[in-house]
């Protein structure tokens, strides 16, 4: 069950608009983060993307910045982050978050 939840976590969060995922608010508030670190440019590199999921205090590890990343549609090798890349990784961190603390609860 747990493998069908992440499948479907996984296709939600590639192919749901951006829009629909967040509020207008929380929106606007991912993008104010990702301008004051991308300095006006349309795109971050991986340590600034790792900086700005530290000021969220999320701490993935390289292997696991990766691998969210590769899910969430990056398909190259280049070091560019889109917003729209970066809002769909936070997605599905907040999604697997989520499914954890719905899981530990349903333990208690």
């Amino acid at each position: 069950m747990e493998k069908t939840k992440q499948e479907r976590a996984n296709f939600r969060v590639q192919h749901i608009p951006i829009e629909e995922m967040f509020t207008a608010q929380e929106l606007m508030d991912l993008k104010t983060a990702f301008e004051a670190v991308s300095m006006g440019e349309a795109f971050v590199n991986t340590e600034s993307l790792k900086a700005l999921f530290a000021d969220m205090q999320i701490y993935p590890t390289d292997e696991q910045l990766q691998e969210l990343l590769e899910t969430c549609g990056k398909r190259d090798e280049e070091d560019f982050i889109s917003f729209e890349l970066f809002a769909r990784s936070v997605a599905l961190l907040l999604e697997e978050n989520a499914d954890k603390i719905s899981t530990s609860s349903q333990q208690n």
